[in-house]
């Protein structure tokens, strides 16, 4: 007898510990499948710690393979949800070529993404702090700044340079510039030609406090703890916009900068939008059994999830968007995955956090544990052992552990590791029969033959094959592109061939951007 098939969506925290719950509980009676667009596991809450250089990038993130044994571990890009077949589409490998897997049981936990596109030039002046790629550009960006403001002679590149400028005071962004103060102090003594009172760090609060999650009491304390560290806190203050070399706010005031975060703006993704499911407060509404709405056998946790912790309908109560109550979410959910399958009751999800801290960077923290308030180095001694405590996996609890206590005597590294950079266009070689592209896949770009020639095969709507020739100054993919679309027919090399590869991306915003060129590819489009 085939085994129950859960298909779970998202690598996160939600995830991957139902995953590892679901595989323990089930003792191999379910055929258990995590699907991820990375490899590894990535603990949010010390992404700061890694930009600030206090842990090593690889100790903040772990192999699922190393964590799931036994769960099978698919690198891949879900596109689109087929619910009436049960079918998970996807698109895999490096040709991106489309998969489907079947499920009896979907989980989407996907999490939320920064939608930058709320502020006006964010999107291509603001850094996030979502990945572990993040957090290394923004400690390469701190590095390259320090590094230029030591050398230039001209004022306005140096005071644009030494100031760093956090968008959002909730727990990311107060944790983010707690860090970054922590950074900068430990780092000066080595840029000869900046003084401390030339750095500024702000920090900008839509709200009339920071943390407005934790009592007020709490709030104001890091507040203090903040400022005497020379950190600017501007509440009270949104973000308006941003440019190359400023960040505006709504209040008509300007801040000449070179780096911003923002950790706010967080909404679904394309790919949770996409899908035939009603959001609330943009997130897939579940009950409280945490199955999605309308839907049977379609579970949803995290922070992709408005998951309800009441019934009352004139003030609802649903689940914060936080490790802990996705660790506990995932244990609910898969207790009631495999009850479904074995025909029993479903439990509600219920939990009342034991808990709430953050630190600020420089040994001080702020917590409320089971109702008592706790601040300065008791606290942040509590939250390195909380989450040393909710850390995967015993290497990465060892690893992080050894960083923690070797930056307490060793000196930060201030290492640029540029990044290279990556080039709109690229050359491809073939050798004469080798496959340039197959059908069905995701075009890559847009291609231009610049030597040799191709054969593109198409299949005919009686199923005969009809055959093109591409030659030098053909091109294809343009289309397939404008048009959202897989590629039509293959296309094999007849002889030894070069290609111009467009980056899809690149070749996109140039399309949109300028109408001659549009207008010139529309008349050939293939």
């Amino acid at each position: 007898m085939q085994k129950p098939k859960v298909v779970i969506i998202g690598g996160g925290f939600g995830g991957m510990f139902t995953a590892k719950k679901l595989h323990k509980l089930s003792q191999g009676d379910l055929d258990i499948e995590l699907i991820s667009k990375i490899n590894y596991f990535v603990y949010q809450p010390l992404l700061p710690e890694v930009a600030a250089g206090t842990l090593n990038p690889q100790d903040a993130v772990t192999p699922l393979r190393n964590l799931l044994k036994g769960v099978q571990v698919r690198l891949a890009e879900v596109t689109d949800v087929d619910f009436d077949a049960k079918q998970v589409v996807l698109l895999q490998g490096q040709r991106k070529i489309l998969q489907r897997v079947d499920y009896d049981h979907l989980v989407i936990t996907t999490g939320q993404v920064a939608n930058l596109s709320l502020f006006p030039g964010f999107e291509h002046h603001s850094l996030t702090m979502k990945d572990l790629s993040d957090a290394y550009r923004l400690r390469n960006r701190v590095i390259e700044c320090m590094e230029m403001a030591d050398v230039t002679r001209f004022p306005d590149i140096k005071q644009r340079a030494l100031t760093f400028v956090v968008g959002g005071a909730g727990f990311s962004g107060v944790e983010t510039m707690g860090e970054l103060a922590e950074m900068v102090d430990r780092i000066l003594p080595e840029y000869p030609n900046i003084q401390r009172h030339e750095i500024r760090l702000v920090i900008i609060q839509i709200g009339h406090r920071v943390l407005p999650e934790l009592p007020e009491h709490l709030s104001e304390y890091a507040l203090n703890q903040l400022e005497k560290r020379g950190v600017e806190v501007w509440l009270n203050t949104g973000i308006h916009s941003a440019t190359q070399h400023a960040v505006y706010t709504n209040d008509g005031r300007s801040l000449p900068t070179r780096t911003i975060v923002t950790t706010i703006g967080n909404g679904p993704s394309e790919f949770v939008k996409s899908l035939p499911i009603a959001l609330q407060r943009g997130r897939i509404a579940v009950s409280a059994e945490l199955e999605v709405i309308g839907l049977s056998n379609v579970w949803s946790i995290g922070d992709a999830a408005l998951v309800p912790l009441n019934t009352d309908q004139e003030s609802p109560l649903y689940a914060p968007p936080t490790a802990q109550f996705a660790v506990a979410q995932a244990e609910v959910l898969a207790h009631n995955i495999l009850h479904r399958t074995r025909g029993q009751n479903l439990v509600t999800f219920t939990h009342k956090a034991a808990g709430i801290m953050a630190s600020l960077g420089g040994g001080r923290g702020v917590a409320e544990i089971y109702g008592r308030r706790v601040t300065g180095i008791p606290a942040w001694l509590i939250w390195r052992a909380a989450y040393i405590g909710m850390l995967p996996g015993l290497a990465t609890k060892i690893r992080v552990a050894l960083d923690w206590f070797f930056d307490l005597f060793m000196p930060r590294t201030i290492v640029y590791m540029a990044e290279s950079d990556s080039p709109a266009t690229r050359y491809l070689d073939y050798s004469k029969g080798e496959v340039v592209q197959h059908a069905n896949e995701v075009p890559a770009g847009f291609y231009i033959v610049l030597s040799g020639s191709a054969t593109q095969e198409l299949e005919r709507p009686d199923g005969e094959p009809e055959y093109h020739e591409l030659r030098v100054g053909d091109s294809w993919g343009s289309r397939a592109l404008k048009e959202h679309r897989l590629t039509h027919g293959k296309i094999t090399a007849r002889e030894d061939t070069k290609l111009l590869l467009v980056n899809s991306g690149d070749f996109q915003r140039l399309r949109n951007s300028y109408e001659p060129f549009n207008e010139l590819l529309s008349a050939g489009d293939k």
